[in-house]
């Protein structure tokens, strides 16, 4: 009797993890066969170079790794949400994929905003890009701030330089005063202990804000000129590599549940990450270029400024990074570690 009731268990037991096995494959057959149309949302317009090279670029390996199986329809110029809607659209799916600002959303990306803070982007925004994604690969604290979203690729642009209209900074005295455009809590603290007034706003307002004389001008990315059209707005550049921000390029983690696992292991292997990072950074790098010819054609004065004035930026912001690093040991997040970590991989990848 007991051995009559064992068999019976035993093929009950066999029999279910077959129908299982066979259901997952079906599934899976399923998944694989049916065609997959993600959204991606971004709040800059078809002109800006992330929108016409960088994502184009990732769209279509997308499509080649996935046989056809998947592909993107873009919708830009904040059809989708604006900046500050953009993280909240990626979690919820109303974005697949979504483009922001890490600044944009206060406090949700403590750790990984060390490369915000002031003067840690000696490099080209392909290299600070590589630093980035690399320091996220690197340390689980900037990990768990992705905890709700699928992190594609994280980017920076090209160094930040101080852009205005009417009033040159050919000092550091020059920058006292002004109404600047900052788009993160470092740049904010930054500028305030230099004496000029830091103002938030996304970067599709800049124009209209300058435009109108509500800001002086602002610290952009030098390629921010031509994403955003101000070649004939604005009149200087003081350039000083004063800081960086970050962009991250985020799905939503049911999308991302819609490739198959051969597929995600091909997408992480050869696509997420380091290189597109990389391309993302060289992108910028490559509208930068074009920004400064088409800006000197247009009249705009480039100011360089010399060791001395430098070093006055510098000293008068230096307390943001060591107040950034004791807010994180506080939270028991190793923020000194993080930093030198940050500033070696910047001297090595400029070396």
């Amino acid at each position: 009797m007991i051995r009559t009731r064992l068999k019976w268990i035993s093929v009950f037991i066999f029999t279910m993890v077959g129908l299982i096995v066979l259901a997952g494959c079906s599934a899976s057959s399923a998944k694989e066969s049916e065609s997959v149309t993600l959204n991606f949302g971004s709040m800059d317009g078809p002109p800006h170079v992330q929108n016409a090279v960088t994502f184009p670029a990732f769209a279509e390996k997308v499509e080649q790794l996935t046989d056809g199986r998947v592909d993107f329809r873009m919708y830009m110029g904040g059809s989708l949400g604006g900046p500050n809607e953009t993280l909240d659209n990626i979690v919820t799916g109303l974005m697949d994929v979504g483009r922001g600002i890490h600044g944009y959303n206060a406090g949700r990306y403590p750790v990984q905003s060390v490369l915000n803070l002031p003067f840690m982007a000696e490099g080209t925004g392909e290299e600070l890009s590589i630093v980035a994604q690399k320091l996220y690969d690197t340390f689980p604290e900037i990990q768990d701030e992705y905890w709700d979203v699928k992190s594609l690729w994280i980017h920076a642009a090209d160094p930040y330089a101080i852009i205005t209209k009417g009033k040159a900074v050919r000092s550091f005295e020059d920058v006292k005063g002004l109404r600047l455009r900052t788009p993160s809590e470092e740049g904010s603290q930054m500028l305030e202990a230099w004496g000029a007034t830091p103002v938030s706003m996304g970067a599709p307002d800049i124009y209209d804000a300058i435009q109108k004389g509500v800001i002086d001008g602002g610290v952009l990315p030098i390629a921010a000129i031509k994403d955003f059209n101000l070649t004939d707005l604005v009149d200087y550049v003081t350039i000083g590599y004063f800081n960086t921000n970050l962009f991250y390029v985020s799905m939503n983690e049911n999308s991302w549940e819609k490739f198959t696992t051969d597929e995600q292991k091909l997408l992480e292997e050869e696509l997420l990450g380091l290189p597109m990072a990389a391309l993302a950074g060289r992108t910028f790098d490559e509208q930068k270029e074009k920004a400064v010819e088409e800006s000197k054609a247009a009249g705009v004065e480039f100011i360089e400024l010399s060791e001395e004035e430098v070093n006055k930026f510098k000293d008068a912001s230096q307390h943001v990074a060591e107040n950034w690093i004791n807010r994180m040991e506080e939270r028991g997040i190793p923020g000194q570690e993080i930093y030198d970590e940050a500033v070696r991989l910047i001297e090595e990848i400029n070396e």
